[in-house]
This record gives structure tokens, sequence and C-alpha cells, in this order.
């Protein structure tokens, strides 16, 4: 089992998340669901070069460990975590880092003798060749991250190179992402997205959207909807075709539900579930929409059925695709909450979403519904 935990870093106090393919966070607002997103990114990533595994090494230090605090700067993340612990297990890595040092780590007994090689002579190398000759060695997970900023590139359009040109002061994760979105539009030049009631065309350097009715207008001009959909549509097209170079990818997507009536939420979820079902990929989301998990609670349920009455996989399908139906097993889903922990929202009687967990303010609304309705009624 894939895990990670957290202790005391920015928002977060104590976290224990299992890494299932699909990992769901939904919270208040700076609760930490992002954090704990891209650490899970961040880790996943993770490689580290260091001559004695019985010692702490500095973290900052390149020619012994993979800088992490470099790509928590990368992922717009500043907390100190001088009194922070983090621990991550995978089948190949046990990896703990407390008080700004690796405190613990082991891999398999094939990696190990290969990293005890190669650690012999780092003397003789820079860190940036160590860097390379463990990025064959580990079988690391390149991560593609989905920012909330993600609407900016379609507003940006032709101006995307101007990022790096101009040296201008955004987040480098954010910057990262526009780089994709600049090969994605080239390669994806004529793109239908039916489910979602438009079309692409990057024609002469102008990105074009055809509504259903055949109207073309500049993708600046569309509404704020197709403006967020359209990047992360595009950028996720393109690392998926890639899969045969790239046949383990980890996607994290920030607030997919942005700007995206219910209805469209609902088509995104199902979009992203059907592409990702079947592949080695993974994907983790933050939200704070339960139309969201909503939605994956009806892929599960789907599956349930199948599981529990095969005989009746026709009419299933006839209500949701197959190629959408999710395994219970692999999906972990977790309300972020202002205490700092981290609660799993998983009914494991029902094996469904407990979506009325942090649907509290359904309940507010009908309690001040029924009061006024009382008052404006009495006799």
């Amino acid at each position: 089992m894939e895990k990670l935990i957290v202790k005391n870093f920015g928002p977060i106090k104590e976290a224990e998340i299992d890494l299932t393919k699909y990992v769901v966070f939904i919270g208040d607002t700076s609760t930490g669901k992002s954090v704990l997103a891209k650490l899970i990114s961040i880790f996943r990533d993770f490689f580290v070069v260091l001559k004695n595994k019985n010692k702490p090494i500095d973290l900052f230090d390149y020619e012994k460990a993979f800088d992490f605090n470099n790509q928590l700067k990368n992922y717009n993340i500043d907390y100190s975590f001088e009194d922070s612990v983090f621990e991550y297990y995978n089948s190949k890595l046990e990896l703990k880092i407390k008080n700004n040092k690796i405190d613990q780590i082991t891999d398999d007994y094939k990696e190990r003798t290969r990293f005890r090689n190669i650690t012999n002579l780092s003397d003789s190398f820079s860190a940036e060749e160590i860097k390379k000759a463990f990025s064959i060695i580990y079988d690391t997970r390149k991560s593609v991250y989905f920012p909330p900023e993600r609407m900016l590139t379609s507003l940006i359009g032709s101006s995307i190179s101007g990022l790096w040109a101009n040296n201008v002061a955004l987040p480098v994760c954010f910057k990262n992402f526009a780089a994709k979105y600049e090969v994605a539009r080239k390669e994806n030049q004529n793109m239908l997205f039916e489910d979602f009631g438009f079309s692409y065309a990057f024609v002469n350097n102008e990105e074009l959207i055809s509504n259903p009715s055949g109207k073309d207008f500049q993708l600046n001009k569309a509404s704020s909807g197709i403006q967020s959909l359209l990047p992360l549509l595009l950028v996720l097209n393109y690392e998926l075709r890639l899969e045969v170079f790239k046949p383990e990818l980890n996607f994290l997507i920030e607030e997919p539900e942005l700007n995206l009536f219910p209805i469209k939420q609902k088509k995104l979820i199902d979009y992203l579930i059907q592409n990702i079902n079947g592949t080695k990929h993974k994907l983790i989301i933050t939200t704070h929409s339960p139309y969201v998990l909503s939605a994956l609670d009806t892929l599960i349920l789907a599956k349930n059925t199948f599981n529990e009455r095969e005989v009746l996989k026709k009419e299933i399908n006839d209500i949701v695709f197959y190629l959408r139906w999710l395994d219970y097993e692999d999906i972990s889903v977790y309300e972020v909450r202002n205490d700092g922990k981290v609660y799993s929202i998983k009914n494991e009687e029902f094996r469904s979403i407990d979506t009325n967990a942090i649907d509290g303010v359904s309940d507010i609304i009908s309690e001040e519904f029924d009061k006024l309705t009382e008052l404006r009624y009495a006799q």
C-alpha cells in the first residue's frame, strides 16, 4: 500500500493518506487540500542521492539528496518544515524526513545493491550527473500539475512565451503548465469536445472555439467555463497520447469544477475517469464541490451494482458507460478540516462516499428556510 503521513506542516497538523489510484481532497478554503495533493506529487516523483543511508543527510546538500526544499518552492509552497515530519511508503521505497533531514530511507534489495555500486563512485560525479543516474535507477513517476490559475493560459494566448522571456513573477508550477499548454495546443490543433458542447482549433497562432451552431469566436472571448476547461482538456489529452513514452503519470487537478455549471462538473468527472481507468496513471483531485463527490459516488455505485449483479451489465451500462465504472478500492476520499486533520469520508458499510458528511450547508439552508416559512405563514 502506498501511503503518505504528514505532521506539523503549514495548516496540516496530522494527516495519514492512503494513496490509491484516485485520491480526492475536499474541504474549506485554506485547510491544506492543495498542500497535501502537492506533497503526494513531490514524493511520487522523489528520488534520493546519498552516500550513507544510515546517517541523516542534510536535505539542502545537492551531493547527497534530492532538493526537497526546491520542490516545495516549485509548487509555490513556502512553509517552514523544521518541526515537520513526512513519511512516504510505496512498494519500492520507505522515506522519512524529520527536522530538515532524511531520517530513514529503505528500498528493496535489488535497488539497494545498484545504489551502493553507484554511490561508491559518487565523489567523481557532479550533482547533476548523479541525478541523471538515479533518474534511470528509480522508477520515478512523472507528475502533471493542473493549477487553479490555468484559466490564465486561455487569456494570454500567444503571449505565453513571454512569461519566460520577460521573467514574469509567476509560480514555477504555473509556468510549467503554461509550457505544456503551449506544446499541447500546437499538437492538438483541432479537437472536438462533444460532451462539453464545443470544438477547438489552433489556426495561424489563433485559438478558436466553435459552438454547436457552428459559430466561431476567439478563446479569450469565450465563457469563463470554457476558458477554465480547455487548458485542462488539451494538456490532459496531449499527455495521454504520450502514454507509450510515459506509461505511469500522476495527474494533479486543482478544483476541476472551476467556473463550471453542475452538469458540466459531472461530465468532466466522467471524462477524467473514463480516460484514466484501464491505465497505470493516477489522479489526485482537490475540490470544494459536493457535485464532484456525487459524480464519483455514482460511478462507484455502478461498479458495485455490477459486482453484485453481473447479469445486469447491459442495464447498468445503459445508465453509466462501463468504462467509467469505478472500483471502490481504487479511490480514497478525504475531508480536510480546519482543525488541521484529515478524515476519510468513505462509507465502508455501503461501499460509497459519504457525501452528507461534507454538505452541512444544505442542513443550515434547510433549517433557515423552514424557520422563515413558519414565520411567513404563522397565524
